[in-house]
């Protein structure tokens, strides 16, 4: 397996997991955006899908599945959620249900990853 593709996937789904959370949740976290999303969800719209379509060529080059890029994928994004919302909106990532989930992702990465 070669691991610098494999980090390369993972920095790119990070990335475009973080833009995209923003353009989802920014609405509860700023009031000045509630008059203005539409130009913010335009402008980095592209940046976002160009992000996600890249990770999907470059995992599926690396993992060899499309599958393995679509459950990984799901996983880093949920452990970006988890992330993100515990630091702009003070929710519980240590919650019995998110460190089951969390370690649920890190078994979905796994099998995945490593999992011929």
């Amino acid at each position: 397996m070669n691991y610098k593709l494999l980090a390369l996937y993972i920095v790119i789904v990070i990335a475009a997991q973080f833009v995209s959370w923003y353009q989802s949740n920014s609405l509860i976290l700023w009031d000045w955006l509630k008059d203005n999303y539409i130009p913010i969800v335009v402008c980095s719209s592209p940046f976002v899908g160009l992000g996600f379509a890249y990770a999907t060529k470059v995992g599926y080059e690396v993992l060899g599945s499309l599958w393995a890029v679509r459950f990984s994928a799901f996983s880093i994004g949920y452990l970006v959620f988890i992330f993100l919302a515990w630091y702009h909106l003070g929710e519980d990532p240590f919650s019995l249900k998110n460190i089951i989930t969390s370690i649920l992702c890190f078994a979905l990465l796994g099998i995945q990853i490593f999992w011929k």
